[in-house]
């Protein structure tokens, strides 16, 4: 067992594949100032005059070993969501708006790239990392960009009707504005790659578009495969040939497309939510390229422990992703999305150190088989 390690190499290592000295921990998705000035031990006024170093010095305090470059945090004392998309604010568009889109943009992939900007996209990621290493207090900074995850939510631009009613009538249409989309992530994927060397990186991306509601797939598997996952596949490329192990985001039922997004270049996951009967040691049983083992960012349930559990229940679950990922490999503590107002800080903070009580690669004192997520009470629906 390796003595302690610093956040930077604890992270390193687990990616890798290596012993570690403790479950390393991911933070920057947390909402409620009251929430963050709580487990940071200062004032709500303390924390608005400077939200983001008090994101900081909550992750501090919880000894969070890094944070996820786009991290989400609340600006206003009463933020209570970082983004939604409201089918009320797309009632006048109709699908044919998408294909009149792909109609416009250009089949030359020349004339696609014609305004991309090597030199600024390039310095867009050094100040990101910069910034981070000089504000963050010895916080690792975690690469997190959604657009190289890959294109698909376009309804956040047409809205849910649009998009989905286009992917039916105008599905050659819709794949076309993935592909010209793809080819600038694709281009910023090819200059974020070298910096994971140059700037001693951790090698992990986390991304990945939301595929999937509570039932499925939102599109038919079979269009994601003809038209999307090979544009993604394109984008992932010179990440995964520079030894970055990429980790996708899953929100709803992503089991009918895992192997998908493992085929694709995907060799983490994150999320989960387990009320729709997703079960870690199944997915656990997949492998990614090499025969490597399946990453995870194993998060802590924003829909059901986090916000209606107890701080106990909170750790049983952090128990439970521990003995699900044999002991530990390849575990990452993180929430399962955006924690939201309602969550009671104690429960972070219980989830939080119960990870560091837990030495990956041994079992637990006194540990059962866990066939499925511990149900420790019938949670209220959200």
């Amino acid at each position: 067992m390796p003595a302690a390690l610093s956040r930077k190499e604890r992270l390193r290592r687990q990616a890798l594949g290596l012993e570690v000295d403790r479950v390393p921990s991911i933070g920057g998705w947390m909402l409620s100032a009251r929430n963050l000035a709580a487990i940071a031990g200062t004032t709500v006024e303390e924390y608005l005059q400077n939200p983001e170093q008090g994101m900081v010095r909550a992750n501090l305090a919880l000894d969070t070993d890094g944070i996820v470059t786009m991290p989400v945090y609340p600006k206003e004392l009463e933020q209570l969501r970082a983004g939604s998309v409201q089918e009320s604010d797309f009632q006048d568009i109709e699908p044919e708006v998408l294909l009149e889109v792909a109609e416009q943009l250009p089949d030359d992939e020349d004339e696609a790239l014609k305004d991309f900007d090597r030199v600024r996209e390039r310095q867009r990621f050094l100040d990101i990392f910069a910034h981070a290493r000089a504000d963050w207090g010895g916080l690792e900074p975690l690469p997190n960009f959604w657009d190289l995850g890959g294109p698909f939510a376009l309804y956040q631009k047409y809205g849910y009707i649009a998009f989905l009613s286009a992917c039916a009538l105008y599905p050659e249409a819709v794949g076309k504005i993935w592909r010209v989309r793809a080819l600038v992530a694709r281009e910023r994927a090819k200059l974020l790659a070298p910096l994971y060397a140059e700037l001693d990186l951790v090698p992990l991306l986390f991304c990945g578009e939301d595929l999937c509601n509570n039932s499925g797939p939102m599109v038919s598997p079979e269009l994601l495969r003809r038209y999307y996952f090979p544009v993604v596949k394109d984008i992932l490329a010179p990440l995964v040939a520079a030894g970055v192990r990429v980790v996708h985001h899953c929100d709803g039922d992503i089991r009918p497309v895992v192997d998908d997004f493992i085929a694709t270049g995907f060799s983490g996951l994150q999320g989960f939510q387990y009320e729709l009967g997703l079960e870690i040691p199944e997915l656990r049983g997949k492998k990614a390229a090499g025969g490597r083992d399946l990453l995870f960012f194993a998060g802590l349930s924003v829909t059901r422990t986090l916000p209606f559990g107890t701080p106990d229940e909170v750790r049983r679950e952090v128990d439970y992703f521990f003995d699900a990922t044999d002991n530990g490999r390849g575990l990452f503590l993180f929430t399962s999305n955006v924690t939201g107002v309602e969550v009671p800080w104690e429960n972070l903070v219980a989830g939080y150190r119960r990870a560091k009580e837990l030495t990956p690669g041994q079992p637990r004192a006194g540990a059962a088989p866990l066939p499925q997520w511990p149900r420790t009470r019938d949670y209220r629906e959200c």
